[in-house]
């Protein structure tokens, strides 16, 4: 298994990256945040999909619950 890049990157190339983005103000960070949040969810239901062609709206919604969130917290906020 390949390294991941982050162990690969120089120690200054590291440094200007962090410092980049401490630049990024909050709001624009949490913007950021949302959408790569959206893309994994939207990755994992075309995964999903992919393998249950037939699957509805409201299964794919539920399993990504389950592959999100601890079996004891969808017990307790689902009750499923």
């Amino acid at each position: 298994m390949q390294e991941p890049e982050w162990d690969r990157m120089p120690q200054k190339a590291k440094q200007k990256y962090i410092e980049v983005l401490r630049r990024i103000p909050i709001g624009r960070r949490l913007e950021i945040t949302a959408e790569l949040s959206q893309a994994v969810r939207d990755l994992m239901a075309a995964g999903i999909r992919a393998k249950k062609p037939d699957i509805t709206d409201e299964e794919l919604r539920k399993e990504i619950i389950r592959r999100t969130l601890p079996a004891d917290l969808v017990k307790k906020a689902y009750g499923w």
